[in-house]
């Protein structure tokens, strides 16, 4: 059994990630985003944590250049932006946006599958590197 905050590599994680234009900014949109993804069909097939823990998430790629949907284990973030490594197979903290540089500011932490809350974070991100990416 792996300690809980403890990150390992997900098969099926970087298997059902997928690029998409933008990620869902409130509960409504993140629930029916959730059930299109349908997550709970291939998590009791995965090994990567229990199949309640293995759950649906929307967050930019460690890049920072684009946004993925994503089936994988859940975990706490603390104090930053949640991104995807897909070199690495995992949910992790984006160490280059912490949450109190936000607005609306993050908790001090939270669980990845809930990260809507600071998804304005993804937004901004996105545009500040399209932008930087024209000069």
């Amino acid at each position: 059994q792996i300690p809980q905050g403890i990150s390992r590599y997900c098969q099926e994680a970087v298997d059902h990630s997928e690029s998409v234009g933008s990620c869902p900014t409130s509960k409504e949109e993140w629930e029916i985003a959730a059930r299109n993804k349908n997550c709970s069909k291939i998590a009791s097939q995965q090994n990567c944590s229990s199949a309640e823990k293995f759950q649906y998430h929307c967050v930019l790629n460690s890049y920072r250049n684009e946004t993925l949907e994503v089936c994988a284990p859940s975990r706490i973030i603390f104090g930053h932006c949640v991104e995807f490594n897909l070199q690495g197979g995992v949910i992790q903290d984006q160490y280059a946006s912490p949450c109190n540089d936000t607005f609306p500011k993050c908790d001090k932490y939270y669980n990845s599958s809930t990260a809507y809350k600071c998804n304005v974070v993804i937004h901004i991100t996105l545009k500040y590197n399209s932008c930087h990416s024209c000069h």
